[in-house]
């Protein structure tokens, strides 16, 4: 397995210069851990700017980091477009260029071709993956992989040399105290912030929420989102007769008031990607329940989440009831599910990783063989 080694003296006191390439795909997935990340690697004294297309970029920005703002790169106007961001950092190149994931790997390849800088590319979903088989891997400089599976997948299916792998996992703050069924007098509160989209799964949350009513458990399940199925999932709400038990709400801003207001966290998606939802869920003190993951390692049945057996709303219903039937076990899982997040995702570890990279790289360039 791919680790990132401490850095040594000499890495520790290079000066580095970074450009942070992020999408609105790594804004959706990765969330509140580029905060953490933007302001870790500040402190690890990397001289850092961020590139985007997406206006969320400025929740990142502060003291003396820097943005810059760009159209989205997309056909037929890619070059074009790239070619504005090339000129934009041109007073100033970078000697890293790290995308976080595949929508801004061809802007992130080309700044580091045009200014012979260090490509890293950040990866979090089998579609990176698919991404990183389009471009030269000859040309990347360090892959930041942020669960085991993807790691494997890197090594297995893509043949990269495990020295060129780095396991980076997303850091996130855990609670002092478990919230999940923390007041015996509210009724039992579900969160879920899926997208309102065909494979979003919400459609049958929606319909477990009925089965576990209908067996005489009252709960509120709450569904924090948007995307095209909105009209068609709020229909389906009314026609089972839970308009009194189920919100929908826009996401706005972060989800950690809502989070420490809800006992359950529900991911009813069978994702090929890492999302920071679930594992943002389970630092908060909630139980978390989901579908087979492949790529969230995190989510370990039986330890910190209970996953269903089958991609059903029979299976969510069972899941759901047996937690609200067992608050014991439900915290037992919170608990273990927090401690995990705690233990394995520390903010500091995922900054301090990710700039032992960076020096790495700008290591090896700064460094000269002698001949014997």
């Amino acid at each position: 397995m791919a680790v990132v080694s401490p850095a040594t003296d000499s890495e520790s006191s290079l000066t580095v210069s970074a450009a942070l390439c992020v999408d609105g795909d790594a804004f959706d997935r990765l969330g509140r851990a580029l905060r953490y990340l933007a302001v870790g690697l500040f402190d690890q004294s990397i001289h850092l700017r961020l590139l985007s297309s997406d206006p969320r970029v400025e929740t990142l920005t502060f003291g003396p980091i820097q943005t810059v703002m760009h159209q989205h790169i997309t056909w037929p106007w890619t070059g074009r477009r790239i070619t504005k961001v090339l000129e934009a950092v041109a007073h100033q190149p970078p000697g890293v260029v790290h995308a976080l994931s595949v929508g801004s790997y061809r802007l992130a390849a080309a700044i580091a071709d045009v200014y012979d800088a260090d490509l890293v590319l950040q990866v979090t979903s089998l579609a990176d993956c698919d991404g990183i088989t389009q471009l030269d891997q000859e040309r990347i400089g360090g892959f930041l992989a942020v669960s085991k599976p993807l790691v494997q997948v890197l090594e297995e299916q893509l043949k990269t040399p495990a020295e060129r792998i780095g396991l980076v996992r997303p850091g996130i703050p855990a609670a002092q105290r478990v919230t999940c069924f923390d007041r015996p007098d509210r009724v039992t509160t579900v969160l879920c912030t899926s997208p309102f989209e065909r494979n979003g799964g919400v459609d049958q949350l929606i319909e477990a929420t009925s089965i576990v009513r209908q067996r005489g458990h009252d709960m509120l399940l709450f569904l924090l989102g948007r995307g095209r199925r909105e009209p068609a999932l709020r229909r389906m709400v009314r026609e089972r007769g839970l308009a009194s038990s189920v919100a929908f709400a826009h996401p706005l801003g972060d989800l950690a008031a809502a989070m420490e207001s809800a006992d359950l966290f529900v991911r009813p998606a069978a994702a090929e990607a890492f999302t920071v939802d679930s594992l943002q869920a389970m630092a908060s003190g909630m139980a978390v329940i989901s579908f087979p993951n492949a790529i969230c390692d995190y989510l370990r049945n039986g330890e910190t989440a209970v996953i269903c057996a089958e991609r059903t709303a029979e299976s969510l219903a069972n899941a759901i009831e047996k937690l609200v039937t067992d608050q014991g076990y439900a915290r037992q899982i919170a608990g273990a599910g927090m401690d995990y997040a705690r233990n394995h995702h520390a903010m500091s570890g995922m900054a301090e990783r990710t700039a032992a990279v960076y020096r790495k790289l700008a290591l090896a360039r700064a460094t000269f063989p002698i001949p014997e």
